[in-house]
């Protein structure tokens, strides 16, 4: 399971700080551990007290974690003094910590001040530059990049002054007073982007700024970009507002258990869960003769056409199989997605098959003769049986096991053999599947699985796995019943 540390002040109301963390930490699926820098006595309608951890104590806190459950993302919340920031600072160097979020907390929901003058100085010199990312609300941006922000384009400049100080990306949060809760991420002078939302109208929002890095946090951990990171951060703190927990007499907490079996919980993303099921096989695709003698131009031409035969009645019931997921569509859009495929299948793949074939001697009367192999009667009965049996989402996910699988390898061929779609027979294969429209229908197709699969449990998801590495082992078939004997047409 993957890990996360929260480095913050305990909230005695459990809305924020050290408690929040945890919280999120759990509901998007990662262990949760802390290193507490400071106690506070506070509830809805403020802070009444703070005692601080020493800096020794913090220390031996670090250690305790960094030496037995390494954490796979670290958050950082409040650190109200140099000295707790500098033992911080010293401990994440020391263990070359990875995926770190630093939420410059400097002054609570409630108004009370966090962090001392003299530490803020502190804290941008030293945890910034360690930061893979910042999490300024807009007075924050407003002390960290030294101006004042009145509208977006305040935003953007602030987020490029802090980015380019101290060279970690930055994602300034205006939904304090700027837009509707639309936030803006600079990775680096040449790439930005908005994650635009829309303002959940409640006067309980005490804690939003640490739920929102500890859920970003949580993501980093299991594997997911910054920016998708923080489009399911985003996504999952807008519903935690939307549950509307009512709690308490001031700015009341957020109901971070609102979705306890959803997506969020999944101890992995969804293509990570696939791409692990499988991290055994693809490797052996790239090795495998038949896929080298295509990278490498040298496979003998019968070889390739047998498989360009196999692979032609297999596109035949592959087919099939989309026809069967545009039935068991649940919306439109889906719909009118496996339709489409079926198109480009008849218009566009196979008709480089017919290419092919038409080089390789192959006529329209062998094609009517050919009996599929075994190899391939195997895979495509078993696909078809999961298109009759099962739903939408499985159908998905045996579908892109084929689909993915050769985009990686067609990929894999150009970044080992750069001319590789330059071959004047077996070019057009290589062109073909790593080309971008073949890849961004892929794309599109994973968004569509991870949208049918948003409210599975770990055992549906497990099924989609098991669903996908079976037929990249059925894929491993087609492969070898390729590079048998030439004299086997």
């Amino acid at each position: 399971m993957k890990t996360a540390l929260t480095i913050a002040g305990s909230d005695s109301s459990g809305g924020a700080g050290i408690q929040a963390d945890i919280k999120t930490m759990t509901m998007n699926g990662v262990y949760a551990m802390s290193a507490i820098t400071a106690l506070t006595a506070q509830n809805t309608t403020g802070v009444t007290g703070i005692l601080e951890s020493s800096p020794e104590f913090l220390k031996k806190q670090l250690d305790a974690i960094f030496t037995d459950i390494f954490p796979d993302a670290v958050k950082i919340g409040m650190v109200s003094s140099s000295e707790l920031i500098k033992t911080i600072a010293a401990a994440l160097k020391f263990y070359d910590a990875k995926n770190i979020v630093v939420d410059p907390v400097m002054v609570a929901t409630s108004g009370a001040r966090l962090i001392n003058e003299n530490a803020i100085a502190t804290l941008a010199n030293e945890l910034l530059p360690l930061a893979s990312v910042v999490t300024p609300n807009i007075p924050e941006a407003e002390i960290l990049s030294g101006i004042k922000i009145h509208d977006e384009a305040g935003m953007i400049e602030a987020a490029k002054i802090i980015n380019s100080k101290y060279k970690s990306a930055v994602l300034v949060k205006g939904g304090h007073m700027v837009n509707d809760a639309s936030d803006f991420l600079c990775l680096d002078e040449n790439h930005s982007a908005w994650f635009r939302g829309k303002r959940i109208e409640t006067s309980n929002t005490h804690g939003t700024g640490c739920t929102l890095s500890s859920a970003i946090a949580a993501n980093l951990a299991k594997g997911f970009s910054l920016e998708k990171s923080v489009e399911r951060a985003k996504e999952y703190i807008s519903g935690a507002l939307a549950a509307g927990l009512n709690l308490g007499k001031g700015c009341g907490p957020m109901k971070h258990a609102f979705n306890l079996k959803g997506k969020f919980s999944h101890s992995q993303g969804l293509i990570e869960r696939l791409m692990a099921s499988v991290s055994d096989v693809w490797p052996k695709y790239n090795d495998h003769p038949f896929v080298k003698g295509i990278e490498t131009g040298t496979l003998d031409k019968n070889k390739f056409k047998r498989y360009i035969i196999q692979d032609y009645l297999y596109l035949n019931e592959y087919s099939k199989v989309f026809a069967l997921g545009a039935a068991k569509s649940k919306n439109l859009e889906t719909m009118k997605l496996f339709a489409s495929v079926i198109s480009a299948i008849a218009n566009v793949e196979m008709d480089i098959h017919k290419g092919y074939m038409g080089r390789l001697g192959v006529s329209e009367e062998d094609i009517a003769n050919a009996k599929r192999e075994l190899e391939n009667l195997s895979y495509t009965s078993y696909m078809l049986r999961i298109a009759y049996e099962e739903g939408e989402a499985e159908i998905l996910a045996a579908i892109l096991s084929c689909a993915l699988s050769y985009e990686d390898i067609a990929k894999t061929m150009l970044k080992n053999n750069p001319d590789a779609d330059k071959d004047e027979f077996y070019g057009a294969w290589v062109s073909c599947y790593s080309g971008k429209e073949y890849c961004d229908l892929n794309k599109i197709f994973v968004a569509a699985l991870e949208e049918t699969t948003k409210d599975y449990n770990e055992a549906q998801l497990n099924h989609i796995a098991e669903i996908f590495r079976e037929c990249s082992l059925y894929e491993m078939g087609f492969w070898d019943m390729g590079n048998k004997d030439a004299s086997r047409n």
